[in-house]
């Protein structure tokens, strides 16, 4: 009868674990791929677009297909090599992008497509990995609620960009490590035969999603074992440091060849105490709440007499191995997420901080957070459902300390006059501390057409322009070299562009930069002066919180273009 009893509360879980997870999947669904192609693709998109566009081409992730020159930098040969071989990024993103090109043609919904897919399958994995290694469904689905729910999380997953395949693979390659390093004591399903190859294929695919993120996971896991080698098994230690020199052997020569070490800047204490403070705004203005990182201590003091105590009893021990693997799965995320922060910060090659650096330590951190959520559940029900509401509706707990009286404008630029990382930190500060509702707007956004500058410049050209025609735009000239025929000259590099240039249009772009070489090209010639109805922002709708547009924008100068006259 037992038994009986039994074999039905497990088949009724196993029925509302299969119940959740195809609700899980089909929110996502309906938040990744719902009116993905909308928004066009702005510069950074584009790029990748243009450089997966040559791979499908020519096979190789090249530069320039002899008419369209993919270029940011001032300088030449940063991005690619002197045989226009792209290098300054990782190559897996081009590789997915032109596969869906070949299959779907070369649209926006093409180029965005493999991303959500694989932030589809980054939200199921949240789920599995946590239920596995916490040994705790509700926790687990925790977790993914408050992933999925994440706005500025989709966001990153709907772009054309590394940030989706990074997620994906520091998860797996977290998940292949721990079933490495400790194998025996909490994970004997999968064969050891097995472990070597999945660990190696997971951290390879991570170097070939971003490199970024790679190096600094890779030292993460490596201090961990470090720091914990008793707890770890003996074949998982050996195994373990075999799996790093082959991932050495198949990383190290792509590192070299993409000259990944040239990347960055001499490490500057101001540079880097402002950046590392951009990230602390970051991960608790909208990712963990500051509030909350006492409570996350308390857990973390909890869980570790939890683990010390002697057990008493059946239930007293189950619980205490469970304690034990929230606990070397929580010190696990903790460092890898403390490394990353600190390699970002130190080695960053520009002096400004984007929140898309998180994109793959996301997942992570809201892990976290729900372990400490369902913590404060077990102990006060209604506060904890009541703190889960307020983290998925709003920012409200997110606010403190930034959007109190007296701290919303602290102005932290004088504590490094000077610095443009200290600037940035003040500007970041003050966007933490605005009021807000990101899946409010994240659902208005869903419902409602956006049209940015970049559609109102494409479809201007698209029924005015001949094909073959000679741009010159000082910003944003990736979407336009991707959307039509137009020979594009300028963008950041100013490439092709010089004060005898004549081409058939100018557009100057108001938050572009030399705007007055573009000036002088048009007061030089004959030129028609165009006005667009669209809003002259600095990007089409880059996913940067506090800066990502869910409406179009319609109190803002618009575009101008100026026409040749005699054509």
């Amino acid at each position: 009868m037992t038994a009986v009893v039994v074999s039905k509360a497990s088949r009724e879980r196993n029925r509302q674990e299969t119940l959740f997870v195809v609700g899980l999947l089909c929110a996502a669904v309906i938040l990744l791929f719902l009116r993905l192609d909308d928004v066009y693709l702005w510069q950074d998109e584009a790029e990748t677009a243009l450089v997966s566009r040559h791979l499908l081409a020519y096979g190789l992730p090249l530069s320039t297909d002899g008419t369209d020159w993919v270029q940011q930098s001032s300088e030449s040969f940063v991005e690619f090599t002197r045989d226009y071989v792209w290098i300054y990024h990782s190559w897996l993103q081009y590789a997915l992008t032109a596969a869906s090109f070949a299959l779907l043609g070369s649209t926006t919904l093409a180029a965005r497509l493999p991303f959500a897919i694989v932030g589809l399958v980054t939200v199921a994995l949240t789920y599995l990995v946590t239920a596995r290694w916490l040994m705790d469904r509700p926790t687990a689905r925790v977790a993914a609620v408050l992933l999925l729910l994440c706005v500025p999380f989709l966001l990153l997953m709907r772009q054309c960009r590394y940030y989706a395949p990074a997620a994906l693979f520091t998860l797996l390659t977290l998940d292949a490590y721990i079933r490495l390093a400790y194998h025996v004591a909490t994970e004997p399903t999968m064969p050891k035969a097995w472990l070597v190859p999945y660990f190696l294929l997971s951290a390879t695919l991570l170097y070939h999603s971003h490199y970024g993120a790679f190096f600094p996971t890779m030292t993460a896991l490596v201090l961990d074992l470090l720091m914990n080698r008793r707890t770890a098994v003996s074949f998982g230690r050996v195994r373990f440091s075999g799996a790093m020199l082959l991932i050495a052997f198949l990383v190290v020569p792509w590192a070299l060849f993409m000259r990944v070490w040239d990347r960055g800047q001499p490490l500057r204490l101001d540079r880097f105490l402002g950046q590392l403070g951009q990230h602390a705004v970051y991960a608790t203005g909208w990712l963990w709440p500051l509030l909350l990182v006492p409570l996350g201590v308390v857990v973390y003091r909890w869980l570790t007499v939890a683990v010390t105590q002697r057990p008493r009893g059946r239930t007293t021990a189950r619980n205490r191995m469970q304690a034990a693997a929230t606990l070397a799965f929580a010190r696990t995320v903790v460092m890898v997420i403390s490394v990353n922060i600190l390699f970002l910060s130190a080695s960053a090659a520009f002096d400004w901080v984007f929140f898309r650096y998180w994109a793959h330590l996301i997942p992570l951190l809201f892990i976290l957070l729900a372990i400490v959520v369902m913590w404060a559940m077990g102990r006060w029900r209604l506060l904890g459902y009541a703190l889960l509401a307020v983290l998925l509706v709003c920012n409200g707990l997110h606010l403190v300390p930034y959007g109190l009286p007296g701290m919303k404008d602290l102005d932290l630029a004088v504590l490094w006059p000077g610095s443009p990382s200290f600037e940035a930190l003040a500007e970041v500060w003050r966007k933490a501390g605005r009021f807000r509702s990101d899946l409010w707007m994240y659902g208005q956004e869903l419902s409602h057409d956006y049209q940015g500058p970049n559609e109102g410049l494409v479809s201007y050209l698209s029924a005015h322009a001949q094909p073959g025609q000679t741009v010159a735009v000082n910003y944003e000239d990736l979407p336009l070299m991707f959307y039509s025929d137009l020979r594009v000259l300028g963008g950041l590099s100013a490439h092709g562009l010089t004060g005898e240039s004549r081409p058939d249009w100018v557009i100057n772009r108001k938050h572009g930069p030399y705007g007055e070489l573009l000036m002088e090209i048009v007061d030089a010639g004959s030129y028609k002066q165009i006005e667009i109805p669209y809003a002259d922002i600095r990007w089409e709708n880059r996913p940067q919180p506090g800066e990502h547009h869910y409406l179009t924008v319609q109190d803002e100068d618009h575009v101008i273009l100026h026409k040749r006259q005699g054509d």
